[in-house]
């Protein structure tokens, strides 16, 4: 079986199996399993035998098996999205589902980005231009326009911003935190989500999710999820509950993206963004989180990839969305 540029679709998939596979080749491989049933029946036989194969060479190695996110994709059985009502949207693209209620997206789903290993770079924006960077770490930023983004040589999880961005942090293993430099300021995370304003005198932040440690000349400020804060002169204000967060984060467009965070969270996001109604009707799915990014997808893709990711059934009816087992 072959790809449109030759590539065989075994090696694709054992490719995407391995975390190993390109963009490119994860939308051809969605698109070769859309096809036909036999393609989908294909691609699941492939991957049952993967996982068999894998799991006689630990045992034979009597090694056992590190949990991986590889080997979570494999080990996860077989799934058939049923639905009663309309379906939505069509297959994703590549997804992986994690055990214990963790659901983790590889697929790229978003305009290119522009991948850093902690090289030095500097990305930045026009008047009327955005900009999505992936770092090295995972870490997603989506830059505003007239705005600087510096990445230090040798210096993990440290980056310098002038202007505006939005940043979704991944948690590192060692718990090392991301550091934002600023003129005014420097924020201190672990893993969450917040938007942050630099100007050469003074720094606005708000946070989405988590908890940002804003550290100024005179003191320093923790800021929760939902909360904003500030820092004029060298003096971080106290954090205090944001009216809209919705409304502040605008600019970023029909943008979405989650670092391990909660389905409830991502729901009311997307209902936001949106403007339709999600209903999660298993309490399972409540305790599982999602890791995905999206840029001017519509709802059907969204949710056509999270449901699928959930090994969920997705209908949709008088504009309410209906996530289930």
């Amino acid at each position: 079986m072959k790809g449109n540029d030759g590539v065989a679709i075994d090696v694709i998939i054992e490719r995407a199996v391995r975390g190993e596979a390109s963009d490119a080749e994860l939308v051809r491989l969605a698109a070769w399993r859309r096809a036909s049933p036999a393609n989908e029946r294909t691609y699941r036989d492939r991957v049952h035998l993967l996982e068999v194969a894998r799991t006689l060479r630990a045992d034979a190695a009597i090694v056992p098996p590190r949990p991986s996110a590889e080997a979570i994709i494999v080990a996860a059985k077989q799934r058939r999205v049923l639905t009663t009502g309309q379906r939505i949207g069509r297959w994703g693209g590549w997804i992986a589902a994690a055990a214990a209620a963790v659901v983790l997206l590889t697929m790229q789903v978003r305009e290119p980005v522009q991948p850093t290993d902690w090289v030095p770079a500097e990305i930045v924006t026009g008047d009327a231009e955005l900009a999505t960077v992936k770092l090295g770490d995972g870490t997603i930023v989506r830059l505003a326009p007239s705005s600087r983004l510096r990445i230090e040589a040798g210096v993990a999880r440290e980056v310098t911003l002038d202007g505006r961005a939005f940043f979704a942090v991944t948690e590192a293993a060692d718990g090392r935190p991301f550091r934002v430099h600023t003129a005014a300021a420097t924020a201190n995370v672990l893993g969450t989500r917040f938007e942050l304003v630099s100007e050469p005198d003074s720094v606005r932040l708000l946070v989405i999710e988590g908890r940002v440690s804003l550290d100024a000349r005179e003191n320093t400020v923790e800021v929760g999820a939902g909360e904003e804060s500030g820092v004029r002169r060298g003096v971080a204000s106290p954090a205090r509950r944001t009216e809209n967060p919705g409304e502040a984060t605008a600019w970023l467009g029909r943008f979405l993206v989650f670092q391990a965070t909660p389905l409830r969270e991502a729901s009311r996001e997307i209902e936001r963004l949106y403007g339709v109604r999600v209903v999660i009707a298993h309490e399972e799915l409540t305790r599982a989180t999602i890791t995905a990014a999206f840029t001017d997808r519509t709802v059907e893709d969204v949710f056509d990839v999270v449901c699928t990711v959930l090994n969920a059934t997705c209908t949709t009816q008088d504009g309410t969305v209906t996530i289930a087992r």
